[in-house]
């Protein structure tokens, strides 16, 4: 059985080498639960991070969820405040910024016509190719690809594939049609 380490708010934590762990740190507000996780990994205060995978090196600050299925490779950096739902793939050395928010379903809804809430739904992914960086406060829609060394300036709104090296930035909100 070969271990190794992790770290929580700079505490070295031993772990099992590529076996899902389950980690819940009370006084730090972290949870972890069915979680591969990569060796020298730092993850800091109110972390929430169930059934994923991540890589070797990957620093995650406070403030951030990542849910099932999600896929992190090596050194990559997520900021406070980041939200990674089911579908996200972030290749090797990806930045994501404080506060983006991946999406995972085009069509999102809370009730069906009868007023029946809304249980499953159809997870569309998200690829972040390697080396790209996402700016503070993004909004990324799902279903996308960010092409390598990307470059998305804080507070864009994506909703198109973003070409490799392409810079971008800025808000895409308009009225595109209706519904109903």
């Amino acid at each position: 059985m070969a271990t190794s380490f992790i770290l929580i708010r700079g505490d070295r934590y031993e772990i099992e080498e590529g076996k899902p762990a389950t980690i819940i740190k009370p006084e730090f507000n972290i949870i972890i639960k069915d979680t591969v996780i990569g060796e020298g990994t730092l993850i800091w205060s109110n972390v929430n991070i169930y059934g994923a995978y991540i890589g070797r090196n990957v620093k995650i600050g406070a403030f951030v969820e990542i849910r099932k299925g999600v896929r992190i490779g090596d050194n990559v950096k997520i900021e406070p405040y980041a939200f990674l739902p089911e579908g996200v793939t972030l290749e090797d050395c990806v930045f994501i910024g404080p506060a983006v928010i991946f999406t995972n379903d085009v069509l999102p809804r809370a009730c069906d016509d009868e007023g029946g809430q809304i249980v499953e739904y159809e997870i569309t992914p998200t690829l972040v190719k390697k080396g790209a960086s996402i700016g503070a406060a993004s909004a990324i829609r799902c279903g996308i690809t960010i092409g390598e060394g990307a470059l998305i300036g804080m507070g864009s709104v994506v909703v198109d594939d973003i070409p490799a090296g392409a810079v971008v930035y800025g808000q895409k909100a308009t009225v595109r049609r209706y519904l109903k």
